[in-house]
Protein backbone atom coordinates (compact mmCIF):
# COMPACT_ATOMS: atom_id res chain seq x y z
CA UNK A 1 0.00 0.00 0.00
CA UNK A 2 1.47 3.34 -1.06
CA UNK A 3 0.21 6.56 0.50
CA UNK A 4 1.20 10.03 -0.70
CA UNK A 5 2.82 12.07 2.07
CA UNK A 6 2.16 15.82 2.20
CA UNK A 7 4.52 18.57 3.36
CA UNK A 8 2.26 19.24 6.37
CA UNK A 9 2.47 15.59 7.40
CA UNK A 10 6.26 15.68 7.15
CA UNK A 11 6.49 18.81 9.33
CA UNK A 12 4.04 17.45 11.90
CA UNK A 13 5.73 14.05 12.21
CA UNK A 14 9.23 15.57 12.31
CA UNK A 15 8.26 18.07 15.04
CA UNK A 16 6.55 15.36 17.07
CA UNK A 17 9.56 13.05 16.65
CA UNK A 18 11.88 15.71 18.12
CA UNK A 19 9.64 16.39 21.13
CA UNK A 20 8.88 12.74 21.86
CA UNK A 21 12.51 11.66 21.52
CA UNK A 22 13.44 14.27 24.10
CA UNK A 23 10.70 12.99 26.41
CA UNK A 24 11.87 9.38 26.04
CA UNK A 25 15.44 10.31 26.95
CA UNK A 26 14.12 12.03 30.06
CA UNK A 27 11.76 9.40 31.44
CA UNK A 28 12.90 6.21 29.68
CA UNK A 29 9.68 5.47 27.81
CA UNK A 30 6.55 7.04 26.39
CA UNK A 31 7.72 9.32 23.61
CA UNK A 32 7.36 6.64 20.96
CA UNK A 33 3.79 6.05 22.11
CA UNK A 34 2.79 9.66 21.51
CA UNK A 35 4.53 9.66 18.12
CA UNK A 36 2.66 6.52 17.09
CA UNK A 37 -0.70 7.97 18.10
CA UNK A 38 -0.03 11.23 16.24
CA UNK A 39 1.01 9.31 13.11
CA UNK A 40 -2.20 7.26 13.25
CA UNK A 41 -4.15 10.48 12.68
CA UNK A 42 -2.24 11.11 9.46
CA UNK A 43 -1.58 7.77 7.78
CA UNK A 44 -3.23 4.33 7.58
CA UNK A 45 -2.27 2.00 10.43
CA UNK A 46 -0.57 -0.64 8.20
CA UNK A 47 1.85 2.07 7.03
CA UNK A 48 2.33 3.71 10.42
CA UNK A 49 3.64 0.65 12.27
CA UNK A 50 6.65 -0.10 10.00
CA UNK A 51 7.51 3.60 9.37
CA UNK A 52 7.23 4.36 13.09
CA UNK A 53 9.52 1.40 13.77
CA UNK A 54 12.18 2.82 11.47
CA UNK A 55 12.02 6.26 13.10
CA UNK A 56 12.19 4.72 16.56
CA UNK A 57 15.18 2.62 15.55
CA UNK A 58 17.21 5.79 14.92
CA UNK A 59 15.97 7.31 18.19
CA UNK A 60 16.90 4.18 20.13
CA UNK A 61 20.27 3.89 18.36
CA UNK A 62 21.15 7.42 19.42
CA UNK A 63 20.05 6.77 22.99
CA UNK A 64 22.01 3.50 23.12
CA UNK A 65 25.18 5.23 21.92
CA UNK A 66 24.77 7.93 24.57
CA UNK A 67 23.94 5.54 27.43
CA UNK A 68 26.12 2.54 26.50
CA UNK A 69 27.92 2.27 29.84
CA UNK A 70 24.65 1.95 31.74
CA UNK A 71 23.34 -1.14 29.87
CA UNK A 72 22.25 -4.15 31.92
CA UNK A 73 23.57 -6.87 29.61
CA UNK A 74 22.37 -10.00 31.48
CA UNK A 75 18.78 -8.74 31.18
CA UNK A 76 19.28 -7.72 27.54
CA UNK A 77 20.65 -11.11 26.44
CA UNK A 78 17.69 -12.94 28.01
CA UNK A 79 15.25 -10.46 26.49
CA UNK A 80 16.42 -10.86 22.89
CA UNK A 81 16.80 -14.67 22.88
CA UNK A 82 13.23 -15.59 21.87
CA UNK A 83 12.21 -12.28 20.31
CA UNK A 84 12.67 -13.42 16.67
CA UNK A 85 10.07 -16.15 17.22
CA UNK A 86 7.63 -13.55 18.55
CA UNK A 87 8.25 -11.32 15.52
CA UNK A 88 7.45 -14.19 13.15
CA UNK A 89 4.21 -15.03 14.98
CA UNK A 90 3.21 -11.35 15.10
CA UNK A 91 3.66 -10.99 11.34
CA UNK A 92 1.31 -13.90 10.75
CA UNK A 93 -1.46 -12.14 12.66
CA UNK A 94 -0.67 -8.70 11.21
CA UNK A 95 -1.17 -9.92 7.65
CA UNK A 96 -4.77 -10.91 8.46
CA UNK A 97 -5.89 -7.71 10.20
CA UNK A 98 -7.87 -4.86 8.66
CA UNK A 99 -6.53 -1.27 9.10
CA UNK A 100 -9.30 -0.31 11.53
CA UNK A 101 -8.68 -3.45 13.52
CA UNK A 102 -4.99 -2.57 13.87
CA UNK A 103 -5.86 0.98 14.92
CA UNK A 104 -8.33 -0.27 17.55
CA UNK A 105 -5.83 -2.78 18.96
CA UNK A 106 -3.10 -0.14 19.22
CA UNK A 107 -5.27 2.48 20.90
CA UNK A 108 -6.78 -0.02 23.35
CA UNK A 109 -3.41 -1.52 24.30
CA UNK A 110 -1.88 1.91 24.89
CA UNK A 111 -4.85 3.00 26.99
CA UNK A 112 -4.65 -0.14 29.12
CA UNK A 113 -0.92 0.39 29.64
CA UNK A 114 -1.74 3.53 31.66
CA UNK A 115 -3.13 1.34 34.42
CA UNK A 116 0.05 -0.67 34.81
CA UNK A 117 1.80 -0.10 38.11
CA UNK A 118 4.91 -1.52 39.66
CA UNK A 119 4.33 -2.90 43.17
CA UNK A 120 4.77 -0.25 45.87
CA UNK A 121 7.13 -2.36 47.91
CA UNK A 122 10.04 -3.05 45.56
CA UNK A 123 12.04 -4.65 48.35
CA UNK A 124 9.54 -7.50 48.54
CA UNK A 125 9.30 -8.02 44.78
CA UNK A 126 11.81 -9.75 42.56
CA UNK A 127 11.52 -10.54 38.88
CA UNK A 128 12.71 -14.09 38.06
CA UNK A 129 15.55 -13.70 35.58
CA UNK A 130 14.19 -16.43 33.30
CA UNK A 131 10.99 -14.39 32.83
CA UNK A 132 12.86 -12.01 30.50
CA UNK A 133 12.98 -14.78 27.89
CA UNK A 134 9.18 -14.81 27.76
CA UNK A 135 8.93 -11.02 27.98
CA UNK A 136 11.10 -10.80 24.86
CA UNK A 137 8.93 -13.37 23.07
CA UNK A 138 5.77 -11.43 23.92
CA UNK A 139 7.27 -8.07 22.99
CA UNK A 140 8.48 -9.45 19.65
CA UNK A 141 4.92 -10.55 18.90
CA UNK A 142 3.26 -7.39 20.20
CA UNK A 143 5.65 -5.05 18.41
CA UNK A 144 4.31 -6.18 15.05
CA UNK A 145 0.70 -5.42 16.02
CA UNK A 146 0.75 -2.69 18.68
CA UNK A 147 3.97 -0.93 17.74
CA UNK A 148 4.94 0.29 21.22
CA UNK A 149 5.26 -1.75 24.41
CA UNK A 150 7.67 0.51 26.32
CA UNK A 151 5.18 1.23 29.16
CA UNK A 152 5.03 -2.52 29.84
CA UNK A 153 8.80 -2.87 29.76
CA UNK A 154 9.26 0.20 31.96
CA UNK A 155 6.92 -1.27 34.59
CA UNK A 156 8.89 -4.53 34.61
CA UNK A 157 12.31 -2.87 34.71
CA UNK A 158 11.30 -0.68 37.66
CA UNK A 159 11.27 -3.86 39.73
CA UNK A 160 15.02 -4.17 39.12
CA UNK A 161 15.63 -0.95 41.09
CA UNK A 162 17.86 0.49 38.37
CA UNK A 163 19.18 4.02 38.34
CA UNK A 164 17.52 6.52 36.00
CA UNK A 165 20.43 6.25 33.56
CA UNK A 166 20.39 2.43 33.63
CA UNK A 167 16.64 2.44 33.04
CA UNK A 168 16.82 4.79 30.05
CA UNK A 169 19.79 2.97 28.53
CA UNK A 170 18.43 -0.56 28.92
CA UNK A 171 14.98 0.41 27.65
CA UNK A 172 16.70 2.08 24.72
CA UNK A 173 18.47 -1.16 23.83
CA UNK A 174 15.24 -3.14 24.18
CA UNK A 175 13.69 -0.76 21.65
CA UNK A 176 16.81 -0.86 19.45
CA UNK A 177 16.81 -4.62 18.96
CA UNK A 178 13.01 -4.76 18.79
CA UNK A 179 12.87 -2.25 15.95
CA UNK A 180 15.69 -3.94 14.01
CA UNK A 181 13.69 -7.17 14.03
CA UNK A 182 10.49 -5.28 13.20
CA UNK A 183 12.07 -3.65 10.14
CA UNK A 184 13.53 -6.98 9.02
CA UNK A 185 10.13 -8.62 9.40
CA UNK A 186 8.22 -5.99 7.43
CA UNK A 187 10.91 -5.96 4.75
CA UNK A 188 10.55 -9.73 4.44
CA UNK A 189 6.84 -9.41 3.64
CA UNK A 190 7.49 -6.70 1.04
CA UNK A 191 6.92 -3.36 2.78
CA UNK A 192 8.66 -0.66 0.71
CA UNK A 193 10.43 1.60 3.21
CA UNK A 194 12.04 3.51 0.32
CA UNK A 195 8.62 4.91 -0.64
CA UNK A 196 8.50 6.81 2.65
CA UNK A 197 12.07 8.10 2.96
CA UNK A 198 10.77 11.64 2.44
CA UNK A 199 8.98 11.23 5.78
CA UNK A 200 11.48 8.95 7.52
CA UNK A 201 14.72 10.92 6.97
CA UNK A 202 13.73 14.29 8.55
CA UNK A 203 11.92 12.51 11.40
CA UNK A 204 15.00 10.37 12.10
CA UNK A 205 17.22 13.47 12.15
CA UNK A 206 14.82 15.08 14.61
CA UNK A 207 15.01 12.07 16.94
CA UNK A 208 18.81 12.32 17.06
CA UNK A 209 18.72 15.94 18.21
CA UNK A 210 15.87 15.17 20.61
CA UNK A 211 17.81 12.30 22.19
CA UNK A 212 20.87 14.49 22.65
CA UNK A 213 18.80 17.24 24.27
CA UNK A 214 17.08 14.72 26.54
CA UNK A 215 20.44 13.28 27.64
CA UNK A 216 21.64 16.78 28.57
CA UNK A 217 18.49 17.40 30.63
CA UNK A 218 18.32 13.92 32.19
CA UNK A 219 20.34 14.57 35.33
CA UNK A 220 18.75 17.98 35.90
CA UNK A 221 15.06 17.15 35.59
CA UNK A 222 12.22 15.81 37.67
CA UNK A 223 10.18 13.04 36.07
CA UNK A 224 6.92 13.86 37.85
CA UNK A 225 5.71 16.57 35.47
CA UNK A 226 6.67 14.63 32.33
CA UNK A 227 5.01 11.43 33.56
CA UNK A 228 1.73 13.22 34.27
CA UNK A 229 1.73 15.14 30.99
CA UNK A 230 2.58 11.98 29.07
CA UNK A 231 -0.23 9.96 30.61
CA UNK A 232 -2.81 12.70 30.04
CA UNK A 233 -1.77 13.11 26.41
CA UNK A 234 -1.83 9.47 25.40
CA UNK A 235 -5.10 8.90 27.29
CA UNK A 236 -6.83 11.61 25.24
CA UNK A 237 -5.30 10.48 21.94
CA UNK A 238 -6.14 6.82 22.57
CA UNK A 239 -9.75 7.57 23.50
CA UNK A 240 -10.15 9.71 20.38
CA UNK A 241 -8.81 6.93 18.15
CA UNK A 242 -11.12 4.35 19.70
CA UNK A 243 -14.07 6.72 19.27
CA UNK A 244 -13.20 7.26 15.60
CA UNK A 245 -13.00 3.52 14.91
CA UNK A 246 -16.19 2.60 16.76
CA UNK A 247 -18.40 5.59 15.91
CA UNK A 248 -16.60 7.22 12.97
Amino acid sequence: MFETVSFLQIVAVTSTAFITSTITSLIGAGGGTILLLVMLYMLPAPIVIPVHGFIQLISNTTRVSLMWRYMQWPLIFRFISLMPIGVYLGLQLYSHLEPKGIQLIIATAILLSLFMRSPKSLNETKVPKFSYYFVGLFVGFGNMIVGVLSPLLAAILRLEKLSKEQMVGTLGFFGFIGNILKIAGFSAIGFAFADYLILIIPACAATIFGSILGKLLLTKSSNQFFNRAFKATIALLSCKLIWDVVFG
